[in-house]
């Protein structure tokens, strides 16, 4: 796993998403102003088991073709 810096989210080993809680403000999607969690968990290039623990939303096509080229487009 790469070294995240400490004021931005990350995921455990567990895959879990952690906030630190000295984030910037924009990574507090629950905050006004804050980023939302689907465009959180895009940049962190999230697997489809953890993307489905956190949004209902469908997964999106970019990370599809990043995490599993193997199944085409």
């Amino acid at each position: 796993m790469e070294d995240v810096p400490v004021s931005r989210p990350y995921l455990s080993e567990t895959g879990e998403l952690v906030v630190p809680a000295d984030c910037e403000d924009e990574y507090r999607w629950w905050t006004k102003g804050g980023r939302k969690l689907t465009a959180i968990l895009t940049e962190l290039k999230v697997s489809r088991t953890v993307w489905n623990k956190y949004i209902t939303d469908a997964y999106p096509e970019q990370l599809q073709k990043e995490n599993y080229p193997l199944l085409g487009e």
